[in-house]
């Protein structure tokens, strides 16, 4: 079906990445992170036609009038992907004005509350997010071990010098145990 995409900037690395990383992903395409698929072409491909890519210069209220211009003009839209954390509670929201949450397939990234509820709920199938916890705590980690005479390799990077550290996806399996783990990790910092 119709799947439109909604990001706040494609200028900026993230937004573009992700961007990229969806159309790959979706179209089952090889992982291409420095390519970058036209904004005005239409893809279609497998059963899908990525309909555009809808920027809103970080802007919430032109972020979640985007998704209502798709849904007036787009009324077969099957999937709705927001790539920043506002983009998906918007979404969902002009959704609910709509009458069509629950109809239209809604993803994201970020853990914004908004979506959390939504996937609660049952009207977001999911959304990926990072670690920040678990970069913030491997970073100490490793530089207390280089501070010790560690090498790299000691401390589990290979040659590349790089450390992955996996985003997560989130549905409804598993939204209320990261949901307690995010609010346990971020009271402890308020």
């Amino acid at each position: 079906g119709k799947v439109a995409i909604f990001v706040g900037r494609v200028e900026q690395d993230n937004g573009r990445r992700r961007r990229q990383g969806t159309i790959d992903g979706l179209l089952d395409r090889p992982r291409n992170p420095d390519g970058f698929y036209s904004m005005n072409e239409v893809i279609k491909e497998d059963g899908y036609e990525i309909i555009g890519t809808f920027t809103d210069n970080t802007e919430k209220p032109k972020a979640k009038n985007n998704a209502e211009d798709v849904l007036s003009k787009y009324p077969d839209v099957a999937a709705m992907v927001g790539l920043f954390a506002y983009n998906p509670p918007l979404i969902l929201e002009a959704l609910k004005q709509a009458g069509k949450a629950g109809e239209v397939v809604v993803v994201g990234f970020d853990e914004e509350d908004g979506t959390l509820r939504g996937i609660q709920d049952g009207e977001i199938v999911g959304t990926v997010v990072q670690n920040p916890f678990e970069y913030g705590r491997q970073s100490v980690r490793v530089l207390a071990g280089l501070s010790r005479g560690k090498s790299l390799q000691d401390l589990g990077i290979d040659e590349s010098g790089v450390m992955m550290i996996p985003a997560r996806e989130i549905n409804r399996e598993n939204v209320d145990d990261f949901w307690a783990e995010l609010k346990k990790n971020t009271a402890a910092s308020e």
